[in-house]
């Protein structure tokens, strides 16, 4: 097995409640991709105009406490987060004050200087990676 031309396909997001998850990713640029939808499945494939793809898994409950991967004293194996790359820091940390995102962390530099990180959550505490890569030579 060659595994050059590997590629993500989509990440998949386990929600609570599929309208509220739905409405906050369109807020992202996320649309519904009809071709995706199986609600058999409890599940719904979203498409973003660049071509990311996320998939919400809407048969998720609520957790007591919080996110159990993160916030849960002990901590268990799995996805934590999905990190993005964006153009300007700025522009995003201005973008969410004016939609009332909360940040949860940042805008910190980490990874030695090549990126400017920042994270938010989603309605479900999932955890949204945004990067502004400051040094493309690294990358």
């Amino acid at each position: 097995m060659n595994f050059t031309n590997l590629r993500l396909d989509h990440i998949g997001i386990r929600v609570t409640d599929l309208a509220m998850a739905e409405a906050f990713y369109a807020r992202l640029g996320f649309q519904r991709d009809p071709e995706e939808f199986a609600p058999a499945a409890r599940a719904c494939g979203l498409k973003h105009p660049t071509g990311l793809r996320i998939h919400l898994i809407y048969n998720g409950e609520a957790a007591q406490a919080g996110n159990v991967l993160l916030d849960a004293p002990v901590k268990y194996p799995g996805y934590t987060h999905a990190a993005f790359i964006i153009e300007s820091m700025d522009e995003l940390v201005a973008w969410l004050g004016r939609e009332n995102i909360r940040i949860s962390e940042g805008p910190v530099i980490m990874g030695h200087g090549r990126r400017n990180v920042c994270f938010i959550r989603d309605p479900d505490l999932n955890v949204l990676e945004f990067n502004e890569i400051l040094d493309q030579a690294v990358t």
